[in-house]
């Protein structure tokens, strides 16, 4: 793969990333605000911004890690089919695998926080957490090539 493109298209999916983690945490926040007394920070209806980020980039975070999953056989290491100098395939398996470990990081809060323990709090959180879920799922059985 052209070194532009990987190093590119890196760094976007890199920047979506930290824009689904920061808006998770803001709702995760939002919650447990909310799920105590006297909360003046935070409204149970986020705002359109945080709302679009949750459901949109949060697809496409989702997007990334299953289509990567899916490419990638059982037993290998995420991204390694990337680059072919065995010296770069390292580094770039190890992002990919950190990438990944943010993204499932963020879907178990969101479905813990906003399903769980304060399903009623902020409804967006809720219902990212279920997408997380059923597109986690989804990589699994990508992954591990299992058919329903």
């Amino acid at each position: 793969m052209d070194k532009f493109k990987l190093i590119f298209g890196g760094l976007i999916a890199f920047v979506l990333l930290g824009l689904y983690v920061y808006c998770t945490v803001y709702a995760i926040l939002a919650v447990n605000c909310l799920s105590g007394a006297g909360c003046r920070a935070y409204t149970p209806d986020l705002t359109a911004g945080v709302v679009n980020i949750l459901t949109v980039i949060g697809g496409l975070v989702s997007a990334t890690v299953i289509t990567e999953l899916a490419l990638t056989l059982p037993g290998k290491a995420p991204g390694a089919r990337l680059i072919t100098a065995k010296a770069t395939a390292g580094w770039v398996s190890a992002i990919t695998i950190f990438y990944m470990m943010v993204w499932m990081i963020c879907g178990v809060y969101s479905l813990v926080v906003g399903n769980l323990l304060h399903p009623d709090a902020v409804p967006v959180l809720a219902t990212a957490g279920k997408e997380w879920l059923g597109l986690a799922v989804a990589a699994a059985y990508s992954y591990l090539e299992v058919q329903p």
